[in-house]
């Protein structure tokens, strides 16, 4: 993605500005430019590459789920005269599937095809620079939910690429076991127990929690961002986390259920710390952005053949996912901090 020519954003205010690079032909180009300009950071080559991210729908997927998630409701885009029309109706869908207020700059006389378009949708025309700020000024959006900007500076585009130490997987945070009487349905997570303590990830070792949560906040996936720090927060393995259901996720994202087994019998409950919440939230936004039903696990996909997909995301972040023993937790803490931790 050289050359990319993302604009500064400020998504703290519920606006996004993007530059789209015109001459990237590729079909999921111009998601990828609003990716990047809401901080994450799309698959590099080598196995990653033709991904979902090189898929239109999937990547467009991703895009609706972040700018919902983080109440983005107003989108700027430049240069947007020397769009294709298939960029421009990806705009307008995307300005409808989310109920965002759109604001389309272009730089020529209007073109047949524009008026085409507009005539498919609600519009005003704005000509004077005075009349642009006024409705600048008029569509100002409430603080959006978005991690500390200290940690994540979605202001820039995410980097290419992270060149410091693994993170290991650490020591999972207690859960409340919930038992299930026999014969009887497993039920999804009570809403407001027992995350509403807003717990850190692990006592004060914030240093690490800091780096972990700035790598998966990088991930541009809804799905494979939850996965990962559903796993950081609780260990869970893949035949886990691939019975995970959105209503195993509390409306709130406050707590998240992990099934013990097939059998549901003493499944356990876990707190979510604050800075996991949109990561958690966007991937039920994005369950119901493909409607899926929400007794139906959420990570069936990417955990398929043993969670190649995740591992392949967490490669990228330099995060060694796979199940934690609680034997191994103080060798992969002392490895990481020597800087000998293994590839996954």
């Amino acid at each position: 993605m050289d050359g990319r020519r993302t604009c500064r954003t400020r998504p703290a205010i519920g606006r996004l500005t993007i530059d789209p690079s015109p001459a990237n032909g590729a079909p999921a180009a111009l998601a990828h430019d609003l990716l990047y300009s809401l901080g994450k950071r799309l698959p590099q080559g080598g196995e990653t590459h033709g991904t979902w991210a090189d898929s239109q729908h999937p990547a467009w997927d991703a895009v609706a789920a972040w700018v919902l998630t983080h109440h983005i409701g107003h989108l700027i885009v430049c240069r947007t005269d020397r769009l294709t029309t298939a960029r421009q109706r990806q705009l307008l869908t995307l300005r409808e599937r989310c109920g965002i207020h759109l604001t389309l700059l272009w730089h020529r006389p209007v073109s047949p095809t524009l008026t085409t378009l507009l005539d498919e949708t609600p519009h005003h025309i704005i000509g004077a620079l005075p009349h642009a700020r006024v409705a600048l000024e008029q569509t100002e959006h409430p603080l959006a939910d978005i991690p500390n900007p200290e940690q994540h500076r979605h202001s820039d585009p995410a980097p290419c690429q992270d060149d410091g130490p693994w993170t290991p997987p650490r020591a999972p945070l207690d859960g409340v076991v919930v038992d299930r009487l026999a014969r009887t349905p497993c039920q999804g997570a009570p809403a407001g127990t027992p995350g509403s303590a807003s717990p850190s990830l692990h006592g004060d070792d914030f240093t690490a929690r800091d780096v972990l949560a700035t790598r998966l906040t990088t991930v541009a996936h809804p799905l494979h961002a939850a996965a990962l720090t559903i796993h950081a927060i609780t260990a869970a393995d893949i035949d886990r986390l691939a019975l995970i259901r959105a209503i195993d996720i509390d409306e709130n994202a406050t707590t998240v259920k992990v099934h013990d087994s097939t059998t549901h019998r003493r499944c356990r409950l876990y707190p979510l710390p604050t800075w996991t919440r949109p990561l958690i939230r966007a991937a039920r936004i994005h369950s119901q952005l493909k409607d899926r039903a929400p007794d139906n696990p959420l990570f069936s996909l990417i955990t398929a053949r043993d969670g190649e997909q995740l591992t392949l995301t967490a490669t990228g972040i330099r995060y060694a996912f796979g199940p934690l023993r609680q034997e191994d937790a103080a060798r992969l803490h002392q490895a990481a901090l020597t800087g000998a931790l293994p590839r996954p």
